[in-house]
C-alpha cells in the first residue's frame, strides 16, 4: 500500500500520470480521460480560475484559454465527459462502496491499521 500511495502522491493532480497508474477500467477509458480532460488544471474547479480560463474578464468572449462553447456549454461534450466519469465510478464502486459494518471491534482494528499506514508513509508521527 505504501508503494501505491507513493506513486499516486508523486503523480499529483496530473491526469495523464494518474490515468497511466489506474487499472480499474479499460485502457481505452483512461486514454479517453487523458484526451478529454488532461489539459484542464485541477485549479479550474474553483470558480475564479474557471471563469478566467473560460470567460476571462480582461478579454472578450471566446478569448479564454479554453473554448467555453466547445466544452461547458456543449451538450454533447458534457454528456461524453459525464458518461466517461460514470464509467469510472461504476468500475470502482464495488471497491469503494457498500454498507457500513457496525462491528465496533472491526472498526477500531481498521482505524489502528489506518493509523499505522499514515504513520509509515509520514503523514503523522504517531502518538506523543
Amino acid at each position: 500500500m505504501e508503494e501505491v500511495y507513493g506513486c499516486v502522491r508523486k503523480a499529483g493532480h496530473n491526469l495523464n500520470k494518474l490515468a497511466d497508474l489506474a487499472s480499474f477500467s479499460s485502457e481505452e477509458v483512461y486514454q479517453e480521460i487523458k484526451d478529454e480532460l488532461s489539459e484542464y488544471s485541477v485549479f479550474i474547479r474553483y470558480s475564479l480560475d474557471a471563469y478566467e480560463n473560460f470567460l476571462p474578464s480582461s478579454f472578450g468572449y471566446g478569448q479564454g484559454k479554453f473554448n467555453y462553447s466547445q466544452t461547458m456549454t456543449n451538450h454533447t461534450w458534457m454528456m461524453k465527459v459525464r458518461d466517461l466519469l460514470n464509467s469510472l465510478v461504476s468500475s470502482t464502486s464495488d471497491e469503494f462502496s457498500g454498507f457500513v459494518d457496525f462491528d465496533f471491534n472491526k472498526f477500531f482494528e481498521e482505524q489502528d491499521e489506518m493509523n499505522r499506514f499514515v504513520e509509515k508513509i509520514g503523514i503523522t508521527k504517531g502518538k506523543a
